[in-house]
């Protein structure tokens, strides 16, 4: 007697398509146009393990991780989107004085937030579909940068390659909406 196995369906055999999206930065509007990569950052649970005399056992963990979010952007020819970054960078390490904290607080017109909410941003990223409709909207909260690559600036090109910059930010989560 033969057996038949039956394997359902889904109800969308679409693949995604990693070239369809959309990224948005509250403090940096210009970054949306510009935007050439961006990723979808890995989560992690914690795992600890539990005891006994005979062996030990991984049990679900409370705390998870989130991998950072790095951004590749084409750098505009004020670099106003590279200059937006690395201001804010400065700002949160304010490594002359005080008041360049200061002034970057205060440039935030976000209304009456508090000033420690001032250092952050959300973020929203959109994954279109087939169509260039969203399909998927993931918003990231409390996101600051941490690092910005350099820039290479080369005489000795062929062709015309445009710069790119690299910027790599963290947050304290990121949800499905």
């Amino acid at each position: 007697m033969a057996t038949t196995i039956s394997c359902p369906i889904p109800n969308n055999i679409t693949p995604l398509s990693p070239n369809g999206f959309m990224f948005s930065i509250s403090k940096l509007p210009d970054m949306s146009y510009f935007c050439q990569q961006v990723n979808l950052p890995g989560i992690t649970l914690g795992a600890p393990e539990f005891g006994n005399p005979f062996n030990t056992q991984p049990i679900p963990g409370e705390t998870l991780t989130y991998d950072q979010l790095t951004v590749q952007f084409l750098v505009d020819s004020d670099m106003a989107n590279y200059k937006a970054i690395y201001n804010w960078i400065v700002a949160l390490g304010f490594p002359q004085s005080y008041d360049q904290y200061i002034t970057f607080v205060n440039q935030d017109q976000r209304g009456a937030l508090a000033e420690l909410a001032r250092n952050y941003s959300d973020a929203t990223l959109q994954i279109l579909s087939g169509t260039n409709v969203p399909s998927q909207i993931v918003q990231f909260n409390d996101l600051f940068p941490v690092s910005i690559d350099s820039i290479v600036f080369e005489s000795t090109n062929q062709d015309v390659q445009y710069v790119v910059g690299n910027a790599t930010f963290r947050y304290g989560y990121y949800k499905f909406l």
